[in-house]
């Protein structure tokens, strides 16, 4: 292949890179609330299902997974328990 052929194909290659970067960045730009709102879904799921997409793209909070149960401790008081390293102590050196 010759330099100008390269440079041609190269030249083109950065041109659809630029063009669907550009059209990336636009529509995430557009849909950031929709994007948070998964975001969010998925921390407090893990999952989102079709349903729950589907809630999203229409601008309405996501329903809960059909297959969700809320998590509730096994045992204790939900407090955590001891912490493990006090916010208050300064590290020893040995």
């Amino acid at each position: 292949m010759s330099e100008s052929t390269m440079k041609k194909v190269d030249d083109e290659v950065r041109s659809i890179i630029d063009a669907q970067y550009s059209l990336a960045r636009k529509l995430i730009e557009e849909n950031a609330d929709k994007m948070h709102a998964m975001a969010h879904a998925l921390m407090e799921w893990e999952t989102i299902d079709s349903d729950q997409l589907d809630d999203i793209m229409a601008g309405r909070p996501p329903r809960p997974p059909k297959d969700w149960t809320p998590r509730t401790p096994s045992s204790g008081d939900g407090s955590g328990g001891t912490p493990a390293v006090h916010p208050n102590t300064s590290p020893t050196t040995a």
